[in-house]
């Protein structure tokens, strides 16, 4: 009897039945949409989102697939290894701060529903916060920050200029990629510095509520698409995180906490 041929093919059989094994759960896994539930490695470390604490938690950050997120505030709840970066929402947070190595500024301070702040209080208080991080992003407004004399202008133009090592931006103004990516140039060249994009999404949660089929499930897969390599690819944009409409074409998460088409489009995007 020859041991040798019986030998090899055994072990053809057996590398068969593996290529064969992992064939199918390839094609599993391309197939198939992941709950909340599977977790997914981070395809980009500047891939983040700003999680909403009282309704998702690890299980959505996990099926995500971000590496960071913050959550409006100081603190988190949630217990994790991705990466939470502290924001002082308001004047109303300042009591609360500690010590960070990375540090959110005041969030929409020229909205009144948000922080509320006039840039002469933002001043006047801003040496709280650089006080108690290493590296301190700037109040991300709810208005255009091109604008000739808006919020931000008036804040980074302060004498004395006030520190900031990177700009907060928000920005809600459809899936145009094309003026996203002009809008993002051109923020990063007028302030000088590196940008963080803290809120993104072709609808706010109030355009969502109003109108949920504004825009159509593939113009958003379409702008995510995009902006995302886009963004991967710039070295003067550090990070990004998407904003969660709860409703609507914008929306991350279903009622349940799944991942929605644009969920899975913002995870697999790269």
């Amino acid at each position: 009897m020859n041991y040798k041929v019986i030998l090899f093919g055994m072990l053809s059989i057996l590398f068969s039945c593996s290529k064969s094994e992992d064939t199918i759960s390839n094609l599993v896994m391309k197939q198939g949409q992941p709950n909340a539930t599977t977790t997914i490695v981070p395809t980009s470390s500047k891939k983040g989102v700003g999680l909403n604490e009282t309704n998702f938690g690890v299980s959505q950050l996990d099926a995500l697939g971000v590496n960071w997120y913050y959550s409006w505030g100081p603190t988190t709840s949630v217990v994790t290894t991705k990466q939470f970066v502290p924001m002082c929402f308001s004047l109303n947070t300042l009591s609360r701060l500690t010590t960070y190595s990375t540090l959110l500024g005041f969030n929409e301070p020229d909205n009144s529903s948000q922080s509320n702040i006039t840039v002469a209080s933002a001043i006047s208080n801003w040496g709280t916060l650089v006080t108690k991080s290493t590296r301190i992003g700037s109040p991300a407004t709810a208005g255009n920050p091109l604008t000739t004399g808006s919020w931000l202008t008036q804040f980074m133009t302060n004498s004395p200029l006030p520190k900031v090592d990177f700009v907060c931006v928000h920005w809600y103004k459809g899936p145009n990629s094309s003026k996203f990516i002009q809008d993002m140039t051109a923020i990063i060249a007028k302030y000088g510095k590196p940008i963080w994009i803290t809120e993104f999404a072709p609808q706010t949660t109030s355009s969502s509520t109003a109108s949920p089929t504004k825009y159509t499930q593939a113009q958003v897969t379409a702008f995510i698409n995009t902006v995302i390599p886009w963004m991967d690819r710039n070295p003067m944009i550090e990070r990004y995180a998407w904003h969660d409409s709860k409703s609507g074409t914008s929306a991350l998460f279903t009622t349940t906490g799944a991942l929605t088409a644009t969920g899975i489009a913002y995870r697999d995007s790269r």
